[in-house]
């Protein structure tokens, strides 16, 4: 197989698709400096050149492209890959923050999304969602999806607009003995915005000690119009283990951040 001239990105923005006064919509599944891939319906003739729309942070950028192949499953057209005409600078920019992203990531993790209600499950799939209670048959793998944090200090803007931050506190008792332990996030060192097309639509919390694996023990839903993208727990067990907290972007998928308590 010929190798890429530049490689690939894995993605999960949504996006729209405009060719003359119809916009369509789409999902960026993998994009590079030459050429994107989008998950959609809509079907092109092979060489139609048409503009794809990006949100990029607080601006909508325009990115002019032609149809280079088609991807059909079940005899339906299912994808578009598309090659870039003249990208824009700051498109390109875009794609080397989002390379850097991905080689600060220190480590992968194994995780299966719920289709239903965008759930994380780690290593293995349960047999029912904790939240929708739908079958083990809607989880699939997105080990290559989702994003972990790596070097804090060499992230992009985007990344810190994202990535949980937690800060945790104790209680003492009289005795110093610890009551409980109080978790807050704050998605964004950056906070991210809440607009309805582009909000944390929730966070979910892990706990794992020497009996739980990385198991689900909350989950805090937000209304993009009321509520800011910050949520606190108060953990009445002092038992010290590995906490796990991820926002889900309903543009730009889940951001996973780990501390111990």
């Amino acid at each position: 197989m010929e190798k890429r001239a530049f490689d690939r990105i894995p993605s999960n923005l949504h996006v729209r698709l405009c060719f003359e006064n119809d916009i369509n919509s789409g999902k960026l599944v993998n994009l590079s400096k030459n050429g994107i891939f989008i998950n959609t319906k809509i079907f092109f003739p092979l060489k139609t050149q048409f503009e794809i729309l990006l949100p990029l942070e607080e601006e909508i950028l325009k990115i002019p492209v032609k149809v280079a192949r088609l991807s059909k499953k079940d005899d339906i057209y299912d994808g578009i890959g598309a090659e870039l005409l003249e990208p824009p600078l700051k498109y390109l920019e875009f794609v080397d923050n989002q390379s850097m992203g991905l080689k600060t990531k220190e480590r992968k993790i194994k995780t299966f999304a719920c289709s239903v209600c965008n759930h994380i499950a780690f290593d293995t799939a349960p047999i029912n969602c904790p939240f929708c209670l739908g079958s083990i048959d809607n989880f699939a793998d997105n080990s290559s999806v989702i994003n972990i944090l790596g070097n804090f200090k060499i992230l992009t803007e985007f990344e810190k607009n994202h990535f949980p931050v937690i800060t945790v506190s104790k209680e003492y008792g009289a005795a110093r003995d610890c009551k409980h332990i109080d978790v807050r996030v704050n998605v964004g060192e950056i906070r991210h915005k809440m607009d309805i097309d582009d909000h944390i639509a929730f966070i979910d919390f892990y706990f794992n000690d020497m009996h739980l694996n990385k198991k689900c023990i909350a989950r805090i839903n937000l209304n993009c119009h009321i509520i800011n993208p910050e949520a606190t727990l108060r953990l009445n067990d002092a038992t010290p283990g590995l906490l796990t907290v991820i926002s889900n972007c309903n543009a730009h998928g889940s951001w996973i951040t780990e501390t111990t308590i």
